[in-house]
């Protein structure tokens, strides 16, 4: 069915980006399009002051005071957004209304606790951390608890994390996966002790030579923690992460790379992370060409992921490609224009290239808003 735009002016420039995909939309129908198909990711986002703003500025200024009165209503208000124009069906509205009215028989913190989950699995857990903390408000529970402890874990905040499973532990004292990521907390934030005593509680398996592993990696004894890993990956052969970690000994600390690669070549599953992992190991002996082919099949095997493009533009920055490392850049920001990792690398492209002014403010404000939410947050 052909349907006609409300938006009559082309535009290139004025955009609007959903924090939570990162998302860029240049008209009102693709905003449309968006929260229809990603509305948990958009609850914040769709009558935020910003795309209000941005939907006036469009031209738009009669859907603009609609959507300001939307923001008086508090039942089904995603419903009444994406009804505002003749877009979607009526069988379309109709799916999505019985899909909205099952989430909102939800107690709160599970719904937020699901957005914020989904934000981890993102690679974003700074984005997370204020939807879980939300949850934690509504209601205490272990699962809440564990997944903001492995949230703060991913932003190197063992510290915290410590204390939110040791509240998880109290709940839930027999949780096995509650008490593993306690030791693994525990662990990162050197104590040791901690660490230990829970240990011993624990029945051998996989994870526990893994935490092993890991104790003898943080006290640097490499060759015991290699010892771990390996016993941990022939405990658990379908685990491909014991694998990487051992391969991370012999590359990155032991030096010895060719041994590395024979590690990960015992993989069955070649996928973007395997990829990735060979080529930090190539990079780490020197061989840019060989990680550039690696990150190559990266981006090839893997989802249209900003983080693989970042990673791919950081090794054309290495071997000296700035045609090409800026383009990869380029691809990675248009996926996410608001990812730090993204933003760092296109600062160092841009340093060299010779734009020192701009990687200067790009590297402050990057570094301004990296504290701003780091230190609001965890």
């Amino acid at each position: 069915m052909l349907r006609l735009s409300v938006s009559q002016q082309y535009n290139d420039s004025n955009y609007f980006t959903f924090k939570s995909t990162g998302v860029r939309v240049y008209s009102f129908e693709e905003a449309l399009y968006h929260v229809y198909h990603f509305w948990r990711e958009s609850l914040d986002d769709f009558l935020c002051d910003e795309i209000i703003t941005w939907v006036s500025e469009l031209g738009l200024s009669f859907i603009a005071s609609k959507m300001k009165e939307l923001t008086k209503e508090k039942h089904l208000q995603i419903l009444d957004f994406l009804g505002l124009v003749d877009y979607f069906s009526a069988q379309e509205l109709d799916t999505l209304k019985q899909t909205l009215q099952k989430w909102e028989l939800r107690n709160e913190w599970e719904k937020l606790k699901e957005r914020a989950d989904f934000l981890v699995s993102r690679g974003e857990p700074i984005k997370a951390l204020p939807l879980y903390k939300r949850a934690l408000k509504y209601e205490e529970n272990a699962a809440l608890l564990n997944n903001i402890a492995i949230a703060c874990m991913q932003l190197s905040a063992p510290k915290v994390a410590v204390s939110y499973l040791a509240r998880a532990k109290t709940i839930e004292p027999d949780n096995q996966d509650i008490l593993l990521h306690y030791v693994e907390a525990a662990i990162l934030n050197h104590q040791y002790e901690n660490a230990e005593a829970v240990l011993l509680t624990l029945p051998d398996s996989a994870d526990v030579l893994f935490l092993r592993g890991l104790m003898a990696f943080e006290q640097k004894n490499y060759v015991k923690a290699l010892s771990f890993y390996e016993k941990a990956a022939e405990a658990n052969p379908k685990l491909p992460y014991y694998k990487y970690k051992a391969a991370d000994v012999l590359g990155l600390r032991l030096r010895q790379f060719d041994k590395a690669l024979q590690t990960l070549q015992t993989i069955d599953v070649k996928d973007a992370p395997y990829y990735v992992k060979e080529a930090e190991i190539h990079s780490a002996a020197g061989d840019v060409p060989a990680s550039l082919k690696c990150m190559r099949k990266a981006t090839e095997a893997g989802e249209n992921s900003a983080t693989l493009w970042a990673k791919l533009a950081e090794y054309y920055r290495k071997d000296y490609d700035w045609r090409r490392a800026e383009k990869a850049i380029t691809h990675a920001v248009t996926l996410a224009p608001d990812n730090d990792l993204v933003r760092l690398e296109r600062a160092r492209i841009k340093k060299g290239l010779g734009r020192t002014r701009d990687y200067q403010t790009e590297l402050a404000d990057l570094l301004k808003s990296f504290k701003t939410r780091y230190r609001g947050e965890v």
